[in-house]
């Protein structure tokens, strides 16, 4: 996508003082940056979506210590902003599922931003230790300079030859195995699925696992970075946030099996695993003692937002520098919501599948 006749104008609008007039009008609106994983080696051209260089994020943070924007820890922003007493253009930092990477950079940015982090942590790989699987097999067909792929022996598939060079064929071909191995196999089956699958695609798994590029944080790593001063909160045990509330009290009481003797304390806010929720579902978060939860929907969020529907700005490596600065000023948010006035944007949904992980 081309990108530059965007910026160009978002551009000129911050020299007309448009960003500087939506900051003010904005003022008393609750930004939250939603990141996942830093990358440690290609991750961020594997999935750009989910994966930022370091120097991408220090970008960022630099444009936040230079623009004057207060950042908060989560707790005490969701306070102020249910008070009214938000400082003007308050800021959450966040970041989804606990990638490895995180540990590996941001120990190094915590300490250059000694800014407030909360880490909305997924557990069942932490204490797995081992690729996400289906991280790990999108990783694979990405990686693969093969031609073909035999799928004679491989479950979930039907047998034949899969042309990689076309990319609907292995995109349906891929999903299918995904859904077989999240379905129908243990952990040390999916392992086993992706070391037969890269086999036949010519890419090293055995490196692949040892990097931990698309693995989760120990349970020591964690604590390093508790003690570091960043907030470890709730973000499901497998991933999941299902629609049978026995399957959801589950996935929270699992989560915080793992992650409270860590911190010796409660963790009382969550992240939808995906951004997946409905709103018919918040009683049951009530029961749990959960204080907030954000979603993956666009937005700022003011004292009328719900507590339990919490926007966020999805930040990538593909978010171009004035766009990011489009977002902190609120100009992106006004004109948004122009949009919606003119009916050329629905409103922000109560339940937004997010691109799994």
């Amino acid at each position: 996508m081309n990108k530059a006749p965007k910026c160009a104008f978002y551009q000129f609008c911050k020299c007309l003082g448009l960003f500087a007039l939506a900051r003010r009008l904005t003022a008393k609106q609750l930004r939250i940056l939603c990141y996942h994983g830093l990358s440690i080696d290609d991750e961020h051209l594997y999935s750009p979506s989910l994966f930022m260089r370091a120097e991408t994020i220090r970008s960022r943070l630099k444009t936040l210590v230079r623009g004057n924007y207060p950042v908060l820890p989560l707790g005490e922003a969701i306070e102020a902003l249910r008070s009214g007493n938000l400082p003007p253009c308050a800021t959450v930092i966040t970041y989804d599922d606990g990638f490895y990477g995180n540990f590996r950079g941001g120990a190094t940015l915590f300490r250059e931003f000694p800014l407030p982090t909360t880490f909305y942590v997924t557990t069942y790989y932490v204490t797995k230790q081992s690729p996400i699987f289906r991280h790990a097999v999108q990783y694979l067909f990405w990686k693969t300079t093969r031609p073909e792929l035999h799928l004679e022996g491989l479950p979930g598939v039907p047998e034949g030859v899969l042309d990689l060079r076309s990319s609907s064929d292995v995109r349906a071909r891929m999903w299918q195995l995904i859904r077989h191995g999240e379905t129908s196999l243990d952990e040390a089956g999916r392992v086993s699925l992706c070391k037969e699958l890269a086999c036949r695609l010519g890419v090293d798994y055995d490196a692949l696992a040892r990097s931990r590029k698309l693995g989760l944080m120990t349970l020591d790593e964690i604590r390093t970075l508790a003690g570091l001063g960043v907030d470890i909160q709730l973000h499901t045990h497998r991933h999941r946030f299902p629609p049978d509330e026995a399957d959801v009290h589950r996935e929270i009481a699992d989560n915080r099996a793992v992650l409270e003797p860590l911190l010796n304390r409660k963790c009382n806010h969550l992240c939808y695993p995906s951004g997946v929720f409905q709103t018919e579902q918040w009683p049951w978060l009530e029961t749990e003692g959960i204080v907030s939860a954000v979603t993956c929907e666009v937005g700022m969020n003011s004292r009328s937002t719900p507590r339990y529907g919490l926007r966020r700005f999805l930040d990538s490596e593909s978010v171009h520098a004035i766009e990011f600065e489009a977002e902190l000023a609120g100009f992106s948010e006004i004109l948004r919501r122009f949009r919606r006035l003119l009916g050329k944007q629905p409103a922000p949904s109560a339940n937004l599948d997010a691109q799994g992980h």
